[in-house]
């Protein structure tokens, strides 16, 4: 379906709708859409990413078959 018409159908339905907590939400993810095409990181984010990287550069990292083996052995012995 063209855009145009997704929006036609959409401008007639939020017309319809006289609940405020739902057009509040639509509020909030039309302004996060216009406000910023991508989602922006905040600083406490890009210092975990940065760290999480780091981590794995220097190969402080578990694979997921190991970990699954370690969820298993602990299972085992509860």
């Amino acid at each position: 379906m063209p855009a145009q018409s997704l929006k036609d159908i959409l401008i007639q339905r939020i017309q319809s709708i006289n609940d405020e907590a739902f057009l509040n939400a639509l509020k909030v993810m039309t302004d996060a859409k216009i406000e910023h095409d991508h989602y922006q990181l905040s600083q406490f984010e890009q210092e975990k990413i940065s760290k999480a990287r780091q981590q794995h550069t220097n190969g402080e990292t578990s694979s997921h078959d190991e970990v699954k083996g370690e969820i298993d052995s602990w299972l085992k012995s509860a």
